[in-house]
């Protein structure tokens, strides 16, 4: 890689250069310079005034189909797609066909992963086949590269099973991502319980489920002093349960979905399936008490929780559809369109380059001269329109097609 990135504001609070408007350039892969006027007649050049540049994002939940259901999307196919949306690093849920359950089912992964500049990190599974009952062998999984351990969007009911994991993980150096649902009160369930969805007749699951599995496994963090990463945050009443146990000191971290930010209960006016997404989307307090968690810092990370789904999965009725919608594609666009300019360079740089490596003990990368390119070059005010050959995966299954947005990542790297 040869680039030139002319006049581009660096976000990097861990660079010098921080918050300074110049000149990057790549060489072979390399960061060579970073100052005024540089030039380079062997280098692409992009004129990147009014762009900003930080290290690469990194996405901490991603669904690509392979394998098993490579027809809805490829590995290579989710790394282009995170490549277009600004991440560098990405982690891959095990909610495979089979599931990531065993230490060959991570190299597979791995191998498959090899030759793209978006590094796929995998997760396996906390349990079995994800079934719940019995712990997943953790250990061979972690040997052969596994980051995190998680049953994706399946929660573990039993109680003593989670403190297990939790100890188990604890020793062998392992990190916990636990879902945060109470299924016997939301199982076979469509949508947030709301006057909304009761007006349109849907079957609601109610936020409470949410706060009764994020109250449960934070007095178990309280009990054992162990840390945990808690995914699926999506309520005014699950912000305040975490902000409360991150006053006390407890080890807990979260992360929302990026659709959960913007999108309300309302979507679902029109039955489109493409608005069913787990959990629901919620209501418009929810929506304006997830910002401010992101912005105040309870939010620790946000990601795209891209699921591709194929057609035959979508286009039926609201309660057959599968749940799901891609995210990647349109990420930081809709993250301009919830925050605007109410949240600051250093902030979103926190969620979507820091605390997502620092969770999984991967390390950062930099903007300082010597060190490897691994960047995000976006325009907050570009206005462009998603198009379905936009889309990497064969799977199309977004709310957001024909639509013109604002906020576009330009280029993103690593070298």
């Amino acid at each position: 890689m040869n680039l030139l990135l002319k006049n581009v504001l660096i976000n990097d609070p861990a660079s010098a250069h921080n918050a300074q408007q110049k000149d990057v350039l790549i060489l072979q892969g390399v960061i060579a310079a970073i100052g005024p006027d540089l030039q380079a007649d062997a280098a692409e050049t992009i004129e990147a005034a009014g762009r900003v540049v930080s290290p690469g994002w990194f996405d901490m939940r991603v669904n690509f189909g392979e394998p098993g259901e490579e027809q809805k999307c490829t590995i290579r196919q989710g790394q282009q797609a995170a490549a277009d949306a600004g991440f560098t690093g990405v982690l891959l849920m095990p909610s495979t066909v089979p599931a990531l359950n065993t230490g060959a089912d991570i190299s597979f992964v791995k191998s498959k992963a090899n030759g793209h500049f978006v590094q796929v990190f995998p997760a396996g599974t906390l349990t079995d086949s994800r079934e719940g009952k019995e712990m997943a062998g953790m250990y061979d999984m972690l040997l052969s590269g596994a980051v995190a351990f998680t049953d994706h969007k399946r929660a573990l009911q039993n109680s003593g099973l989670m403190l297990r994991v939790l100890q188990y993980a604890a020793n062998i150096g392992a990190r916990v991502i636990a879902y945060a649902d109470d299924a016997g009160l939301t199982a076979g369930l469509q949508a947030n319980e709301s006057p909304v969805t009761t007006m349109l007749g849907m079957k609601g699951m109610p936020a409470v489920a949410e706060a009764i599995a994020i109250t449960r496994d934070l007095q178990l963090v309280e009990y054992t002093g162990l840390p945990l990463h808690i995914s699926g945050v999506s309520t005014q009443a699950a912000v305040q349960a975490i902000r409360a146990a991150k006053a006390k000191g407890l080890p807990v971290t979260c992360e929302a979905y990026i659709y959960h930010l913007l999108l309300d209960d309302s979507c679902l006016n029109t039955f489109d399936s493409h608005y069913k997404v787990k959990p629901p989307l919620r209501s418009p307090e929810d929506v304006r008490a997830m910002q401010e968690a992101v912005i105040d810092g309870t939010i620790d990370v946000v990601c795209s929780d891209h699921q591709p789904e194929d057609i035959e999965s979508k286009a039926v009725e609201f309660d057959y559809a599968r749940f799901g919608m891609l995210g990647m594609e349109t990420f930081y666009s809709l993250w301009r369109e919830a925050f605007a300019d109410r949240i600051s360079h250093q902030r979103m740089y926190e969620v979507l380059v820091k605390n997502p490596r620092t969770i999984l003990g991967l390390p950062v990368p930099v903007l300082e001269v010597g060190a490897t390119a691994d960047f995000t070059l976006y325009d907050p005010s570009c206005a462009w329109t998603l198009l379905a050959e936009d889309i990497h995966s064969t799977a199309k299954n977004t709310p957001f097609l024909n639509r013109q947005l604002t906020g576009k990542v330009i280029r993103s790297g690593r070298g």
